[in-house]
């Protein structure tokens, strides 16, 4: 994975940059002077690996992995940079083929965010409580206690975002992951027991995820988690399968295949039912996704669409209650829990364009339900069927003379 050059110095070997990257101009290795042990630098050095970039680690006086003056700093061969978020983004950027600072501008400010994010958000609490477990400072009772509730919301946050997310942004890992990732792995390892990880199932596959990765565990190596779980690497081997018996031919059943016949198609009732259940289950799920996207920051209204209700409107009207119903932060697939979150959705059937607005109650004062689905339903030719402080429904009927068809509206 890495060498000893005769300098003392550690020098990580990667594979060689594909076309398009800055890295074919790049004749020396770089020089990072940062305590090689940092999580900090981890990100700097796992980056680094993914884009092909050299890198040397020089170690400090006799052969200590810190080094005198201000660090982290890495030396290039037109100046230097300093931070480790900086030394981060900038060997992001140098090979744009990889992605790790996404495929486009819009990525790339997602990826800003979760760095922010990960920085203020997660670090700070998390590194709260688990430096005085590494013996860097006296461990003050009061502020441990307020870091776990804090790194419990942040990683609340984390896990909601990758409930229908693989990565934290597009998708292939990206600086974002490297990010996150890292600042984890302490916690993971010295505070961050099995029963605290269990509610976020989630974050912990993602982890495993990224831990598993060449480039990650040339650079963590191997990742033992507290209490005793197991990380990705770590887990036991599958036991193979055993053959499976042949199965006896069953003899013909008479009665049975009578019982078939005579098995009546379910009632309309029962259908209504049966789809009741699938609308709830795509309602819940969505009021996942939007709780997770308001929990970023700034997001007070949301619209969207769902595709069970199929243009019912009374089959939309339940999916807005199971995206606004109380979830459960326990549940390992939790449902809802956008009610503080204004919405309107829609849903399109062959026949019409069902559309449910609401409103809480907390934000009436900014917006008015009625105003709302009034003036979106005037813009298509709908009609309002029902009007209230919290909630308002209506539909655009389809009129394909007129080239209005509710899939395209």
């Amino acid at each position: 994975v890495f060498q000893h050059s005769s300098r003392g110095e550690k020098s990580f070997e990667h594979r060689r940059p594909p076309p398009g990257c800055a890295l074919s101009a790049l004749a020396m290795p770089m020089k990072l002077y940062a305590n090689a042990d940092d999580y900090k630098t981890k990100k700097a050095l796992i980056a680094a690996r993914y884009v092909g970039l050299d890198v040397d680690v020089p170690k400090g006086p006799g052969g200590s992995s810190s080094t005198d003056g201000r660090i982290p700093v890495l030396e290039t061969d037109q100046g230097c940079i300093f931070s480790s978020v900086a030394i981060a983004r900038y060997i992001s950027r140098i090979c744009r083929p990889v992605g790790l600072y996404g495929q486009n501008l819009l990525e790339g400010g997602m990826i800003d965010s979760w760095v922010e994010f990960c920085t203020h958000e997660l670090e700070v609490p998390l590194y709260t409580w688990v430096l005085p477990v590494q013996g860097v400072f006296p461990e003050v009772p009061e502020a441990t206690a307020c870091a776990k509730e804090d790194v419990k919301k942040a990683l609340t946050v984390l896990n909601n975002h990758l409930l229908h997310n693989t990565y934290m942004v597009g998708h292939a890992i990206s600086l974002a992951d490297i990010s996150i990732c890292c600042a984890l792995i302490d916690g993971m390892q010295l505070v961050l027991d099995e029963a605290f990880r269990k509610p976020f199932g989630n974050l912990m596959r993602w982890f495993n995820l990224c831990i598993a990765q060449p480039e990650f565990a040339a650079v963590l190596g191997s990742v033992k988690l507290c209490g005793g779980g197991k990380a990705a690497g770590g887990q036991k081997e599958a036991q193979p399968k055993k053959e499976a018996q042949p199965k006896k031919e069953a003899k013909p059943d008479a009665k049975k295949d009578a019982g078939k016949d005579d098995k009546a198609e379910p009632s309309p009732e029962q259908v209504r039912k049966d789809k009741l259940k699938k609308v709830i289950k795509e309602g819940g799920k969505r009021g996942v996704e939007i709780e997770g996207a308001a929990d970023m920051g700034g997001l007070q209204f949301f619209c969207c669409s769902v595709d069970t209700p199929e243009g019912d409107v009374e089959f939309l009207i339940e999916s807005m209650k199971a995206m606004n119903a109380k979830s459960d932060p326990t549940e390992e697939e939790r449902r809802g829990g956008s009610g503080h979150i204004g919405k309107m959705i829609f849903s399109a059937g062959t026949e019409q364009l069902a559309v449910a607005a609401y409103v809480p109650e907390e934000k009436q004062d900014k917006l008015s339900c009625e105003e709302w689905i009034t003036k979106t339903l005037g813009s298509q030719g709908g009609e309002v069927l029902s009007k209230g402080k919290e909630l308002s429904t209506g539909i655009v009927k389809a009129n394909p003379d007129k080239g209005v068809f509710p899939l395209k509206i």
